[in-house]
């Protein structure tokens, strides 16, 4: 039958039967995935049996799954990019993976494990019944000034237990990689960008992230890179939450980077009057251009969110503290 691949366009001959299927575009080389209408499908990926598609990121599918053998249902992460013949490659990204299993908190989504199938590298992780808080700021605009602190404060605990543990940053916290649960609770998504200390330098001029939350020594691929850059982004993120807008909501992606670099960062209180003064000098903070401006773990943000919703002060950054990541 003839298929139409959701990334190029072209309608090419399939192999696929009307059970459905994975399969990678003849001409674009990237996965598409088709799950047919009826109730009852059949599309076996290695130890898993798909239930349906749940998303679609800039470079993978998320698929609900159902493991054959204990019924577990989890989430299957699947690359878009057929893998190569580049065995190093392949060998990172399991090493990746194996990093990423050992990230155990309750504000992280887990991963389990993952490989490669048939050219298809993907991600086993943990199954999460909620929305995404891109997902809920479009559906609700801003977010009320309670709650948003609440997801600031659970994000900073995950991110900084990742670097304290780890020496590892996430390098795309974003309102789509925020999930909120069923039940309410807070969870960070996909550490498929994450990096070790050792590797924090940029070493090609690739900008990971998005471009509305990336931090501005993402842009500038010669400066170092730290724990600090994922406190610009979740800064970012809370000035969204609150305003129900982006900081340097601009038309092009050249603007925006540009904005971030060259310009300081936006008083949230100009766009969100209903804000304090404190918590607008909070956001403020974790999005200062310098690195050296901003607080120097996520804990700290946390700390100083925690003060500012019982009624106090922030202290915000001490110019004489000790630099803990010196």
């Amino acid at each position: 039958m003839q298929i139409s691949c959701e990334h190029c366009g072209r309608v090419y001959d399939s192999k696929l039967t009307r059970s459905g299927g994975l399969e990678h575009c003849p001409k674009c080389q990237k996965l598409n995935i088709f799950i047919p209408v009826a109730d009852v499908h059949y599309i076996i990926f290695g130890d898993y049996l798909i239930q349906e598609k749940i998303g679609t990121g800039g470079n993978a599918i998320v698929v609900k799954a159902k493991h054959l053998a204990t019924n577990d249902i989890v989430a299957l992460k699947l690359f878009f990019s057929k893998r190569t013949s580049d065995d190093h490659g392949t060998a990172e990204f399991i090493s990746e993976i194996e990093m990423a299993t050992q990230l155990v908190h309750d504000n992280i989504v887990r991963i389990y494990s993952g490989g490669e199938i048939d050219n298809i590298l993907y991600i086993v992780m943990e199954f999460v019944d909620g929305i995404n808080l891109s997902e809920y700021l479009d559906s609700y605009g801003a977010m009320p000034i309670t709650d948003a602190m609440s997801v600031a404060i659970h994000i900073c605990y995950a991110l900084d237990h990742v670097w304290s543990s780890f020496l590892m940053i996430h390098r795309d916290v974003k309102p789509q990689n925020i999930m909120i649960t069923t039940e309410g609770n807070i969870k960070l998504c996909d550490f498929g960008l994450v990096s070790n200390h050792e590797k924090a330098y940029s070493d090609d001029n690739s900008i990971l992230g998005t471009p509305y939350y990336v931090s501005p020594e993402m842009v500038d691929g010669d400066t170092y890179q730290d724990n600090r850059s994922d406190v610009y982004s979740l800064g970012t993120t809370l000035f969204h939450m609150l305003s129900g807008d982006p900081p340097f909501n601009y038309g092009g992606l050249l603007e925006v980077l540009n904005a971030r670099v060259k310009q300081p960062p936006p008083i949230l209180k100009e766009f969100a009057p209903h804000v304090s003064d404190d918590l607008s000098n909070i956001i403020l903070t974790m999005m200062a251009t310098d690195q050296e401006d901003r607080y120097a773990t996520a804990t700290e943000a946390a700390e100083d969110i925690l003060i500012v919703r019982d009624g106090g002060t922030p202290k915000l950054v001490d110019s004489t503290r000790v630099r803990v990541n010196q």
